[in-house]
């Protein structure tokens, strides 16, 4: 994995003025580049504590051109994408958040899957699982279910064979890892489905107060 540098001032001035006298050129040949590669207009300009007057680039003529087309767009879309340096560490952090958080749903969208065939070959006991656990795991169970009562509603509907009809689309829980789901004939069909309606309502008991009725004196 690429380490990604921190910018920051640096601090030592003669550093600072070295560095930048050997960073410009690169930086006007990665313009010149841009715009023979990808036929776009750019320009540059640079106002330096090491130089009185601004540099521009490619000339004088050429930022006026680009600076007047660039004006005569409305600020509407002029505002569009432009940002300081500001706004594109603000832009970069959203968008990193963003896939943290795809992930985060991944991998507990995983786990449940995991807690759900656990408890279907009797390794996990549901009695055990927390709250959270217990509502994505029953999430989980009706979308499953759902996907699979469809697929056989379909089929008597139809009353066309499987080989006639597009394949079962469920999801991503690890099906082809149990041969058992599902069936044409019903018979497993009906027999899982039952182990995830049992586990279903009893994830809905476990969630459930406690309420215990006192017979009257």
């Amino acid at each position: 994995m690429n380490m990604k540098k921190k910018l920051s001032l640096i601090k030592n001035g003669t550093s600072r003025k070295t560095t930048f006298n050997k960073r410009k050129p690169r930086l006007m040949k990665k313009f010149t580049e841009l715009v023979t590669l990808y036929d776009v207009k750019a320009c540059a300009v640079i106002h330096s504590p090491y130089n009185s007057n601004p540099e521009v680039w490619p000339s004088r003529e050429g930022v006026e051109e680009v600076v007047s087309e660039f004006m005569e767009v409305s600020r509407k879309d002029r505002n569009k994408k432009m940002m300081d340096q500001d706004a594109f560490l603000r832009q970069r952090i959203e968008s990193e958040q963003a896939q943290l958080e795809k992930l985060r749903d991944e991998n507990r969208d995983l786990k449940t899957r995991e807690i759900m065939w656990g408890c279907l070959e009797g390794d996990i006991d549901v009695h055990q699982l927390g709250e959270k656990d217990l509502q994505d795991l029953s999430s989980t169970i009706d979308n499953y279910l759902n996907c699979v009562t469809n697929r056989f509603e379909n089929l008597k509907k139809n009353g066309e064979s499987s080989s006639s009809l597009p394949p079962l689309v469920v999801p991503d829980l690890n099906v082809e890892e149990d041969g058992d789901i599902p069936s044409i004939d019903g018979s497993t069909h009906q027999s899982e489905t039952n182990r995830l309606a049992i586990i279903t309502t009893t994830a809905a008991d476990a969630c459930a107060p406690n309420i215990t009725n006192n017979p009257k004196s």
